[in-house]
């Protein structure tokens, strides 16, 4: 038996046992797919059982490193069991259409000689890993003389956000007939992608109050925001880094699109001041900015100012005078409420994001970094607009 990479292949099997299996970590973290994400628990009555996947729109299998055989289809059924530690994951159905060396893709045929058993493990909120405990693949391509089982047992892969994602994972060769590859010396990895949602209109995004599905109603939609630091901001540069003791922003939020408007009607720094002094310096917003929200994967996005522009005024050591101006268009990451353990309502981070000097002589530095992360007051989740039209049901990785 030999240990080869099957790109595609560990891919699709995988598939089998999908958003659910995984396990390496510690089995002390109870386990269960859920319907809806309201908490960092699954609702008594809101496990999922019956799991669907297909591969993403777009993308396909790639099954072996030495010889690239893909397949363009992938479709799998699959049970998810009760509550566990770690959760049980049975694979039902499985099928891989469209598999072949060529642009016909129909020279070459994947068959599941043995559903896998899986076991998936929480190890974040919405990330797990799947590990396969048995499961057989056969890959047949006759014209090139290849006709070879490979063993699935011990795989693990890579589940969230309603994706399943298999990257250089390895699986063992059982043997075969004929030429079964070895591992290639090519390292050209594909993501194999799997996900429970389609969206088949482009999707908008929107701050929500609620979780409880993947898209927010209208009802639910944060209207206004208001947002304070959790820590002190800074503001770095190369003459005296500003620290204030906290920054408020508040934003009027508008309707859902494929980047929602964020209207910033207030964004003000307090007592601020360099380090070793007291309350000399004053931070002021010289125009307030639009920020546009992206929703990037489930309850996660980045916000990127538009017309962002922020005035410093200090007088350091009492020689030097600063009055400048900066701003840039940056992107915030953002983070909805009760992500991970800790995010709390939500998080919009700056993250040493660099604004540049707009306007300004003498000392002012050509730029500072703006390090600050805000808190909203109340829930935040970043979920898609009611408009979008969806199929097939989600599945959260809960405890």
């Amino acid at each position: 038996m030999r240990l080869i990479k099957m790109f595609g292949l560990a891919v699709l099997a995988a598939v089998v046992a999908t958003a659910y299996v995984g396990s390496s970590a510690s089995a002390s973290t109870s386990t269960q797919l859920c319907k809806v994400h309201t908490g960092l628990t699954c609702p008594e009555g809101k496990g999922t059982s019956s799991i669907h996947m297909a591969l993403v729109e777009g993308t396909v299998g790639k099954l072996l490193a030495a010889i690239p055989v893909l397949c363009l289809g992938v479709l799998v059924e699959a049970e998810a069991l009760v509550l566990g530690k770690p959760q049980s994951v049975h694979a039902k159905a499985l099928s891989l259409t469209g598999c072949g060396t060529g642009s016909a893709h129909d020279n070459c045929t994947a068959t599941v000689e043995e559903l896998p058993l899986s076991t998936l493990l929480k190890t974040g909120l919405d990330e797990g890993s799947l590990e396969a405990s048995t499961g057989r693949v056969r890959l047949v391509c006759a014209n090139i003389g290849i006709n070879c089982v490979y063993d699935l047992e011990g795989t693990e892969f890579a589940v969230g956000a309603q994706h399943l994602t298999a990257e250089g994972t390895p699986t063992i060769e059982l043997g075969g007939k004929w030429f079964c590859p070895e591992e290639g010396e090519r390292e050209s990895k594909l993501d194999g992608l799997l996900k429970t949602l389609h969206a088949e209109t482009p999707a908008s995004s929107v701050l929500c109050k609620t979780h409880s599905s993947e898209t927010c109603a209208e009802k639910d939609q944060v209207k206004n925001l208001h947002m304070v630091t959790t820590k002190p901001p800074v503001l770095y540069n190369t003459i005296a880094n500003i620290e204030c003791e906290s920054s408020l922003a508040t934003a009027t939020a508008l309707a859902p699109a494929e980047t929602q408007k964020l209207d910033v009607t207030e964004l003000t720094w307090k007592e601020c001041h360099t380090q070793g002094a007291a309350d000399n310096c004053t931070v002021t917003s010289k125009g307030l900015p639009t920020l546009d929200l992206k929703r990037t994967a489930l309850n996660l996005g980045e916000a990127t100012t538009l017309g962002l522009k922020v005035g410093i005024d200090c007088t350091v050591l009492g020689l030097i005078e600063l009055d400048c101006v900066y701003g840039s268009d940056v992107a915030l990451q953002v983070e909805g409420a009760l992500h991970k353990e800790g995010v709390g309502h939500g998080r919009f981070t700056a993250s040493k994001l660099v604004l540049k000097k707009l306007e300004g002589t003498g000392h002012c530095p050509e730029s500072v970094k703006w390090d600050a992360t805000y808190e909203p007051l109340e829930h935040a989740y970043v979920l898609l607009g009611s408009a979008a039209s969806l199929s097939g049901e989600a599945a959260y990785i809960l405890g």
